[in-house]
């Protein structure tokens, strides 16, 4: 027989102000209703169960340990006394029992839904003044209003990425907080999906919270996901363009960071300029440039020069007017690792990855066990293998170490996706283009059975760069296992 669970918070003002400070807790909306309800007054503790949720459904409905419930009641109504004297170790402490509370509760129902036996409270019941005035503080996050030390001007966005679920974003937000003196004015935490160990970088992300900074320590956490506030937060549009921007920004440092890498490890120095990068064959590390990269690039071989590895801790590093790097956290780009690249021979996949974040899936063609399984580089990038763009190999080619394996184009596009190879990667012209203005010289390639999700990952926008040298090699005939 399930254990119904009962409040025994006494103080509701403590609640109420705990809800003004954190409207997006719905954990807060959830006890406080529970207390309007003990006290007879159903219609303020339907309206509080409406902003709590899928809270609501996981305590109405499902037996939570008495311990766990006690603990973060207690927390609670702590925190809203002494708010005045909250410091980081509080925060920390609020953060785990909020990340224990999401482990517990089940999937998450529709947001805004009441559970039965209870009176729809869908808009505000007539009469419940305070309540409106405990709503003030999500209202005014809807409208995109911000409080500001002075002159009440907004202040610059500044954009992070985590994982959009529940509890690792709950950990990610809790690892912002507890760092308040290096975090910027506002910040935006774009959301990303997962697919086993990787997570899915879309340079379309959704911003799905907002952090501004206030008066006297106070961090106003804001949710900009329209299902969960249950409005159109005000700005929205702007914040997705910005979002848009830099996202696609970090893909430009991302391969101008691995184009350094490459450079250090091939000459044992970082390069002077960004023409020692893409210069001709084969001295063409980098396809080409693209207009963030120069202001861009100063900064990044400051970053490298203070890592011996070129992917460690290093200083942060100020932020560059017109680089994705000026609305960055701390001036540092996202991806901090080399691109790497990965090929599933399993479902004929070819990602690229920093880390354990996959920036591009693409289809490609295979040789069955013709295709070896190992770790190569990226050995030589060429424009028009063949000579010519539309010949066996394509436009573009990467040959893998001193082997006649290459990830090369194909004039026979129907075979993508089957084992019609000698043991090559084959790819359409789109697709190798693109990868071929990613991926460097030097790029580790790795040739496996399986570990790559089935989903494409391509922009609708792909990544382009202006080549600045002759990337064609005429004085060389391929004889790549076509």
């Amino acid at each position: 027989m399930t254990k119904q669970l009962g409040v025994s918070v006494s103080d509701t003002s403590h609640l109420k102000t705990y809800v003004k400070q954190h409207p997006d807790n719905k954990m807060g909306w959830y006890l406080l209703g529970k207390e309007y309800q003990n006290s007879g007054q159903q219609g303020k503790a339907n309206y509080c169960f409406n902003k709590a949720g899928e809270v609501f459904e996981a305590f109405e409905k499902k037996q939570i340990p008495q311990d766990v419930w006690e603990e973060y009641q207690n927390k609670l109504v702590e925190i809203a006394r002494t708010k005045e004297k909250r410091n980081a170790r509080i925060r920390k402490l609020l953060v785990g029992c909020l990340f224990l509370l999401l482990i517990l509760m089940p999937p998450a129902h529709a947001p805004g839904k009441a559970g039965p036996g209870t009176e729809t409270a869908s808009e505000e019941p007539a009469g419940e003044q305070d309540l409106a005035e405990i709503d003030e503080t999500r209202e005014q996050g809807s409208r995109g209003e911000t409080s500001t030390a002075a002159g009440g001007s907004k202040p610059d966005i500044k954009f992070t990425a985590g994982v959009g679920s529940p509890g690792p974003m709950s950990v990610k937000i809790g690892s912002l907080l507890t760092r308040q003196d290096t975090l910027p004015a506002s910040t935006a935490i774009l959301g990303m999906e997962k697919d086993g160990k990787w997570l899915l970088w879309d340079e379309q992300l959704k911003a799905v919270y907002r952090l501004d900074k206030e008066g006297g320590g106070k961090v106003l956490v804001q949710s900009l996901d329209p299902e969960q506030c249950h409005c159109e937060p005000a700005g929205a549009s702007a914040i997705k363009a910005q979002a848009a921007a830099w996202t696609s920004g970090q893909v430009e440092l991302a391969v101008l960071n691995s184009s350094l890498s490459a450079y250090r490890k091939r000459y044992g120095k970082l390069p002077g300029s960004l023409n020692n990068l893409t210069g001709a064959f084969p001295d063409n590390i980098m396809d080409g440039i693209s207009e963030s990269m120069k202001p861009a690039f100063p900064l990044l071989k400051k970053r490298l020069a203070g890592s011996k590895s070129g992917d460690a801790s290093v200083e942060k590093m100020p932020s560059a007017e017109g680089t994705a790097l000026a609305s960055s956290l701390d001036g540092a780009p996202f991806f901090t690792e080399p691109l790497r690249i990965i090929v599933d021979k399993s479902n004929y996949r070819l990602a690229v990855v920093s880390g354990n974040v996959m920036i591009r899936n693409y289809k490609v063609g295979l040789g069955g066990n013709r295709t070896p399984e190992g770790t190569y580089e990226i050995s030589d990038k060429v424009v028009n293998p063949n000579g010519k763009p539309d010949g066996d190999f394509g436009s573009r080619g990467m040959q893998l170490s001193d082997t006649n394996y290459a990830i090369h184009g194909t004039n026979e596009p129907d075979s993508i996706g089957k084992d019609e190879s000698l043991g090559c990667v084959r790819m359409s012209k789109e697709d190798v283009e693109e990868l071929f203005a990613l991926a460097p010289s030097g790029t580790q390639v790795t040739i496996q059975a399986g570990g790559l999700p089935d989903q494409l990952l391509v922009p609708d926008v792909r990544f382009t760069s202006e080549q600045v040298s002759d990337q064609t090699n005429p004085r060389k005939t391929y004889h790549w296992l076509y």
